[in-house]
């Protein structure tokens, strides 16, 4: 019997998207409708002190991370959308679309804030943030392309519906997403890991060619394959690979249900 590749984060994650879709089908009287829409711009700017995180929650619309040399606060700048089945509906409802910002102890935190009952309106806000690279980032999004630039520490991206970006990145990544391709170009310390797994979508991993680590691919349907990379102890199957990148210090874990996985050396 095949085993499944699908984590348990990841299940939760498909599941999560199908109680969303289903919830919004239910009693909506504007869900062929909202061709009418009201939006508003905003800003905050957050001094980083001792935070050594930051998390980004959204629920639907584009993330854009972008880390930058030299930069000692993080701004948080993007849109705010609604949209109904008039003009007047989406400018009331636009108040109801709110974005929290905390700066806690050791991270800072955003979060958008929308009704748990849209009523089929369309609440969006798309994000664009920058950053000193050295901070942690995390980022859990629902329906949007989330991209990650430049940063040199862990990474996490938890997206249900859309394609996930990582340029440039120096440490530790793990991204699950259910339906979405995932493409990374990621330089990996030693020990540390790079963790990506899709329901549907592919996966591209670009890495120097100087990698080391324990790297492992699977796939339900869908193919795999390796270019530009010595692998040593080579365990190949039609739907799953493993070997040795380098002393295999670290660990790359790369697996999809309906897809297909290509690493590549740079």
């Amino acid at each position: 019997m095949k085993s499944s590749v699908v984590s348990k984060s990841t299940f939760l994650l498909f599941l999560f998207f199908c109680s969303i879709w289903t919830t919004c089908g239910d009693g909506n009287p504007f869900s062929d409708n909202n061709d009418f829409a009201a939006e508003e711009s905003f800003s905050f700017e957050v001094a980083v002190v001792n935070h050594v995180e930051f998390h980004l929650n959204g629920i639907a619309g584009t993330v854009v991370v972008t880390g930058v040399s030299g930069a000692n606060s993080v701004l948080i700048t993007g849109k705010k959308r609604v949209e109904s089945h008039s003009t007047a509906d989406a400018q009331r409802r636009l108040q109801e679309l709110r974005i929290s910002v905390e700066a806690l102890n050791s991270k800072i935190e955003v979060k958008t804030i929308q009704p748990d009952d849209t009523q089929g309106r369309n609440y969006i806000v798309d994000y664009t943030v920058t950053l000193p690279p050295h901070l942690k980032v995390a980022v859990g999004n629902i329906s949007g392309n989330v991209t990650i630039n430049t940063i040199q520490s862990e990474v996490s991206v938890n997206n249900v519906s859309g394609n996930v970006t990582l340029n440039e990145i120096v440490g530790s990544t793990f991204t699950e997403t259910v339906s979405g391709n995932v493409e990374g170009r990621i330089t990996l310390p030693l020990d540390g890991t790079i963790r990506m797994s899709a329901v549907s979508g592919n996966i591209l991993l670009s890495i120097p060619q100087n990698t080391s680590a324990q790297l492992s691919a699977s796939v339900v349907s869908g193919s795999i394959s390796v270019s530009s990379l010595v692998l040593q102890n080579l365990v190949s199957t039609p739907t799953s690979l493993s070997g040795r990148l380098a002393d295999g210090r670290g660990t790359i874990s790369l697996s999809t249900v309906s897809g297909n996985i290509s690493v590549r050396g740079v």
